[in-house]
């Protein structure tokens, strides 16, 4: 003990040193942005297959889970693919795709590393651009929202959680299809915010609040959750209330990447009028 004692003596500057840069380092990265962007791609590049390795040693404890999650997954997508086709023309019905056509597909892929306790979570998954994920896709489980892809390498893909500072959803009453907005304050990953919700509207407990579809992210129908409590404050325009996050973030194992078939036109007929 007295060995070690004199060890730590003999070498305290080092030691204070390298804890000094340490922590230079961290507000380095920290509060420059391009910096940060660097820092996240290396951290894909490096953690992305210890994280692999990891997560398959944890999965074998999960095994029953994880299979009850994919049976229930199956059973949802059998259940939407009719949602997933664009009808452009409602009056001929015939075999080619030329009337029936795939809007939407999506990406199967497992979580290998994932947060809920901070400020700005994130995820990663074990897919990624020669899989055909791309920046900005949505990424759902089931029929429940998860977040959007913000940055991509070969194999891998880090992904914006729901639960994050930046997060602004479009979304609306299932009821009543009327537009609202949904943020997370921080704290608890079981509740956010819904706000905009306007005073004619008669909001109430239990109401589910879905995805618009007028991003570029999600399609629209995906369950965001259900509303709690309703504040109304006469001096503002606008009600809020709290909702109920149905997704159990803290429990993800496998994901869906939502791929937008009609992406690129939409981006292209919205480009020509930006334009103007």
């Amino acid at each position: 003990m007295y060995n070690l004692y004199l060890f730590f003596r003999r070498y305290f500057f080092f030691f204070l040193f390298l804890g000094l840069e340490t922590i230079c380092l961290i507000l380095f990265f920290k509060f420059n942005t391009y910096q940060n962007a660097v820092m996240y791609r290396w951290s894909n590049a490096l953690s992305g297959p210890i994280n692999t390795i990891s997560h398959q040693i944890d999965e074998y404890f999960f095994l029953r889970r994880s299979n009850r999650i994919l049976s229930d997954e199956i059973t949802f997508l059998k259940s939407r693919m009719p949602e997933a086709i664009y009808i452009a023309d409602t009056h001929l019905f015939v075999r080619r795709d030329t009337i029936f056509q795939i809007e939407y597909h999506f990406i199967n892929a497992k979580v290998i590393s994932n947060s809920t306790n901070k400020r700005n979570n994130y995820l990663m998954i074990n897919k990624g651009i020669l899989q055909g994920v791309q920046s900005h896709m949505g990424v759902i489980v089931g029929n429940k929202i998860v977040g959007q892809v913000i940055n991509v390498s070969k194999h891998f893909s880090w992904i914006m959680s729901v639960l994050h500072k930046d997060t602004k959803l479009s979304a609306k009453f299932l009821k009543n299809s009327q537009l609202v907005s949904v943020e997370w304050p921080g704290g608890d990953y079981l509740q956010g915010i819904v706000k905009e919700i306007p005073k004619h509207i008669l909001a109430l407990p239990g109401d589910t609040i879905i995805t618009s579809g007028n991003s570029e992210v999600y399609p629209e129908g995906i369950i965001i959750g259900t509303l709690e409590e309703i504040t109304s404050d006469p001096d503002e325009n606008f009600n809020m209330a709290k909702i109920r996050l149905l997704t159990d973030f803290n429990g993800l194992n496998y994901v869906e990447v939502v791929v937008d078939m009609f992406r690129k036109e939409k981006m292209s007929l919205k480009t020509s009028f930006d334009n103007l």
